[in-house]
């Protein structure tokens, strides 16, 4: 009886052998491997111990006790260590984002900033503060939400790079070439078939050995004059064919530069007309937008090069200015004469604002006119 192995001793799934093995997540005993690994299947066991499972206060002071809180300890610094590799690997800009969204705002607008740019914030919940998706690319460059109006005022966003050309990034280039590429590739059967004519006309004394020759000269006699006008044609496919590849329309400057004239939209002006800022079409963004403000992202109109003038609603940036300047001018002038009583009422009214805030000069002077008797 002492030989014999006890019932207990045995692997819980042959019921053969003695048990060499203990399941760290079910405490089932197997002897081998593949008892181990039918066992998992079997019990549907991970075959892993559960760090949640309750131990008494006796057994954490044991070796066994150490050994699991250390290598539960040790497991969660490896997969911190393969979460970090993966993000270098792929480029990932997880701490960025991981930040709550007022420090992600305040680290973009730095970033904008430090490009040269002031963004101006629209007031949070608004539909402009939600559209903008400005954010930096892998490669650190910004990636800026555009919006494009053209003259039908239709509106449309895109998320254009700072270092590509504002023709390039224009959402109509793609279209443009599109139907460039449509119309190359819809006259492109027409050039092969202009040579044969030629080729065509020089075997004349097969013309008794083929009867289908007969048929294709007699359908050819009604229009004589053809081959006159497809030999030019087929000349110049001949000549082309030993100069270089026609350029891609895509990296072709001069047609999309001239088609449209784009201007940046200058935001919170005292004017009652929409002031534009003209822009170079082959600048990049983010050149353009340098010593620029924007409310959220840029806003760029584009008209027609055809158009003789901005409409009515828009006026030039340089035409602002000067008329800045001679409001400022005048009122400087009215503020030589200014009873202090007055300031002091202008004050208390709020007319004089915050630091960074425009001050409404047309409003003061509008008031000023009225106290002094001009109007």
């Amino acid at each position: 009886m002492s030989n014999q192995t006890l019932l207990s001793s045995l692997c819980s799934v042959c019921n053969i052998k003695e048990s060499k093995y203990k399941c760290p997540g079910c405490s089932a005993r197997t002897c081998s491997l593949p008892c181990v690994k039918r066992h998992k299947q079997w019990a549907q066991c991970s075959g892993k111990r559960d760090p949640t499972k309750y131990v008494k206060k006796s057994q954490l002071a044991t070796p066994a006790g150490i050994d699991h809180d250390y290598n539960f300890l040790s497991g969660i610094e490896r997969d911190l260590e393969k979460s970090e590799k993966s993000v270098t690997e792929k480029g990932l800009d997880v701490g960025l984002n991981a930040r709550p969204k007022g420090d992600q705002t305040q680290r973009m607008d730095y970033q904008l900033a430090a490009a040269g740019v002031k963004v101006i914030r629209a007031p949070k919940g608004m539909s402009r503060a939600k559209e903008n998706k400005t954010h930096r690319s892998n490669n650190k460059n910004i990636i800026w939400t555009v919006e494009w109006i053209g003259e039908d005022k239709s509106r449309t966003l895109t998320q254009s790079s700072a270092v590509e050309p504002i023709y390039r990034v224009h959402p109509l280039f793609e279209s443009t070439v599109l139907k460039k590429k449509r119309k190359r590739e819809a006259e492109a059967p027409s050039n092969p078939e202009s040579g044969p004519p030629q080729h065509a006309a020089k075997p004349t004394k097969q013309r008794d050995s083929s009867p289908q020759n007969d048929s294709i000269s007699e359908r050819q006699k009604p229009s004589p004059p053809m081959p006159d006008l497809l030999a030019p044609e087929a000349q110049e496919t001949d000549d082309t064919r030993g100069e270089a590849p026609r350029p891609d329309p895509a990296h072709s400057d001069t047609p999309t530069d001239a088609r449209y004239n784009f201007f940046l939209l200058r935001p919170r002006t005292s004017s009652s007309r929409r002031v534009l800022v003209p822009l170079t079409s082959s600048d990049t963004l983010g050149d353009a937008l340098q010593g620029c403000t924007v409310e959220e992202f840029p806003t760029i109109y584009y008209f027609p090069s055809i158009t003789p003038d901005l409409p009515a609603e828009f006026m030039l940036d340089e035409e602002y200015r000067r008329e800045e300047g001679e409001q400022q001018r005048e009122f400087e002038e009215l503020m030589k004469d200014v009873d202090p009583a007055i300031l002091k009422r202008l004050r208390d009214d709020g007319t004089s604002g915050k630091a960074d805030e425009e001050v409404d000069s047309r409003k003061i002077l509008d008031v000023l006119k009225q106290d002094l008797g001009v109007l």
